[in-house]
């Protein structure tokens, strides 16, 4: 059995009731290390404008035809979601957890379809051209970037109806409601 004196006992203590306070105080209801996916840079929606909004912040389709992820990172395993557990509700990316050195990059239009002449580090998609509806599809459902690379595998690949991808590609085309 580990023995701890006061002072270890007190210092841990300490440590504890500073965590504590540190998420209970936290922007957007308990935010650590800038992510948390429910409160995060923006609102999620109570009704959805769309099917593509519903899968983007859900991850179920209004079809009820199955949306199934496979692989993601740890927090969406657990949880659940759509895209926006990542992404966030702004669609501007956000910090993974428990990775939260890792940043999810932006689903904007601009950041994903505009002119992309030089690698653009600041919005998180490095150094691969802008997409168009096919290769976004090869992103959602094989983790694969516009240029052919392997996406970090953090990030799911999704399985879904054909009509529900078109709605989530059309969602993400549009411009943030925010």
């Amino acid at each position: 059995m580990l023995k701890f004196g006061k002072r270890q006992v007190r210092s841990l203590v300490a440590l504890v009731a500073i965590l504590v306070v540190a998420v209970a105080v936290a922007p957007s209801g308990g935010s650590v290390f800038g992510y948390s996916p429910d409160t995060s840079r923006g609102i999620r929606p109570i009704q959805f404008r769309s099917n593509g909004e519903r899968i983007y912040f859900t991850g179920t389709s209004s079809s009820r035809l199955p949306i199934t992820p496979t692989g993601g990172n740890m927090h969406m395993r657990m949880r659940g979601g759509g895209c926006a557990s990542c992404h966030r509700a702004d669609r501007l990316g956000g910090r993974l957890m428990p990775r939260f050195w890792i940043t999810a990059p932006a689903l904007t239009p601009s950041a994903l379809f505009g002119a992309r002449d030089e690698p653009a580090d600041d919005d998180g998609h490095g150094d691969h051209g802008s997409y168009d509806d096919a290769a976004l599809r090869r992103a959602i459902t094989e983790g694969m970037d516009s240029g052919g690379k392997q996406l970090d595998p953090g990030m799911p690949r999704w399985s879904m109806a054909e009509q529900d991808l078109a709605d989530l590609i059309e969602f993400i085309r549009s411009p943030d409601r925010n």
